[in-house]
């Protein structure tokens, strides 16, 4: 028998609509889930923007009141709000025992992070974060070849993630493109998904170099006006990281990529081999072996000790709804699936603070001209 959870989302903007889809579709992609999600609740800020959107979710409340929204029976609430949002909504559930799913990054600044994955500890209720690339399959299968010792000892790598959004100069001021509200730029908003799969395939940072660029320092402060906003969020950002291991790599996030193929790839060298992943091809991994001599292109998804199998929660090709959504997908089941049957999160509000402490670092070091900054950070 299938157990319904009653799930209330904060915020139906963007990244809100694509968790909504994602919870609606666990039951067309798995042959009876044991467990699908309910839209019971959302709270918004402007309740009849994106009516259509409303209405085809079917929530059982739409509501602008906070006391209204988490009086109802939740079994989760999911947070989608801009990150400087994130802690208030948190801190409000925790505070009444109801799990929380948070999109990444955990909060727009260190401090808040820090605040929230205390109260979480205090409470011991459970939280996960939407650090969703680590549930790609091929990111999985380097997880485990790593693991086993497949390419030897880590000497170095780099990834980058890259996009094109903002090259348009005639796009509007947005939170994202506030500091105040956003906590940063392409870093924060990009780089925080390399962060977080630098720490689960290669190990935990121990000092973080950076450099950022502001590319369109201007915009217009709504859409069509001729009065500009300074923007003060980074458009691309280079970071080196020093990891605890020895190996040192490189990460790259740009919101300024014209034409980029592979928006994200992620390429990891040791002593007796090579792995390369590249977005295009989210369950396929290219591995060159110096033991087995040979280069290959795995697509066959090994175990990861600890977790559930990727294949158990990742929609196939018959009913991929694309690989942005697929990712929220199996992100949103693992956690419905760790709700019903008391299962970890492969992310809670711990270990996205660990990424926050990299993130804040590489802004710290880019505000001192690209200083060493060691971790933690004071």
């Amino acid at each position: 028998m299938t157990q319904v959870l009653r799930v209330g989302l904060v915020g139906l903007g963007y990244i809100g609509k694509i968790h909504a889809l994602a919870y609606q579709n666990i039951a067309y992609c798995f042959d009876q889930p044991p467990v699908r999600a309910s839209l019971a609740a959302v709270l918004r800020s402007r309740p009849h923007s994106t009516s259509e959107a409303l209405r085809a979710a079917g929530f059982e409340l739409v509501t602008t009141d906070p006391d209204e929204f988490f009086a109802r029976k939740l079994d989760v609430v999911d947070i989608c709000t801009p990150n400087h949002l994130h802690r208030a909504a948190a801190e409000r559930a925790l505070r009444a025992g109801i799990p929380v799913y948070c999109e990444k990054p955990l909060a727009g600044t260190l401090a808040d992070a820090r605040a929230m994955a205390a109260l979480a500890c205090s409470t011991g209720v459970y939280t996960q974060v939407a650090y969703a690339q680590r549930y790609t399959p091929a990111i999985r299968q380097m997880k485990a070849l790593i693991d086993a010792g497949e390419i030897g000892e880590v000497f170095h790598f780099n990834a980058r993630i890259f996009h094109s959004a903002y090259l348009d100069v005639n796009r509007p001021m947005s939170w994202r493109l506030r500091r105040e509200t956003s906590g940063g730029g392409a870093f924060m908003d990009l780089g925080a998904h390399l962060v977080d799969l630098t720490r689960y395939l290669l190990g935990d940072v121990s000092a973080v170099r950076a450099l950022m660029r502001t590319l369109v320092c201007e915009r217009c402060a709504t859409p069509g006006s001729p009065e500009k906003e300074r923007v003060d969020v980074d458009d691309w950002t280079l970071a080196t990281l020093e990891l605890k291991s020895g190996a040192v790599g490189v990460i790259e996030a740009s919101r300024m990529a014209a034409g980029a193929l592979d928006p994200t790839t992620f390429e990891i060298y040791g002593s007796q081999g090579s792995l390369l992943y590249r977005s295009a091809e989210p369950d396929r991994v290219q591995f060159h072996s110096l033991k087995r001599k040979q280069t290959i292109s795995g697509q066959d998804v090994l175990p990861v000790a600890g977790e559930r199998p990727i294949k158990s929660i990742w929609p196939d090709g018959k009913y991929t709804l694309g690989q942005f959504v697929n990712h929220h997908l199996a992100s949103q089941y693992d956690l419905l699936l760790n709700l019903a049957q008391g299962g970890p999160a492969l992310v809670d509000f711990r270990a996205a603070v660990e990424a926050q402490e990299i993130i804040a670092a590489a802004y710290i070091s880019a505000a001192r001209g690209g200083d060493r900054v060691l971790l933690p950070v004071a």
